[in-house]
């Protein structure tokens, strides 16, 4: 019989990367692990999010070459919304594998993208928090 909900489940997961080769992950897979993650939201593909989550963070974490540093006076989103530490550490990540060096301000505004594609997370005072982090990195 036919699943429709499989179905979207496809679509929405259908191009995440694949799992790379002997579950090691690399500066490329990586790249692209979180280009994608970050177009799904928190809540987007619960398949297989947690997993590529975590694959990414642990490389992050371990990369001698992919240092994110966060002060967290400067990133008021860091601290009041938990759900967004991770994407935060992603997206800053990401502009380091892709030019070698953060743009913060940049991250950020993907990072609201992400925000506002997760139902759960996007309100009045996540919209204040965002405006509040991109003041503080003028």
């Amino acid at each position: 019989m036919f699943d429709p909900w499989w179905c979207i489940a496809c679509i929405l997961c259908g191009s995440a990367p694949d799992w790379p080769e002997n579950a090691v992950a690399n500066a490329t897979w990586v790249e692209d692990a979180i280009e994608w993650r970050l177009d799904k939201g928190v809540d987007g593909c619960d398949e297989i999010t947690p997993a590529i989550d975590a694959l990414t963070l642990e490389w992050i974490a371990n990369s001698p070459d992919v240092i994110v540093d966060i002060e967290t006076d400067k990133w008021p989103v860091f601290t009041e919304e938990p759900e967004l530490q991770g994407p935060l550490i992603q997206s800053l990540a990401l502009d380091i594998l892709k030019k070698g060096e953060v743009d913060e301000n940049k991250a950020l505004k993907r990072l609201k993208k992400f925000a506002k594609r997760s139902g759960g997370v996007w309100d009045k005072e996540t919209k204040e928090v965002f405006k509040r982090n991109q003041d503080l990195l003028k």
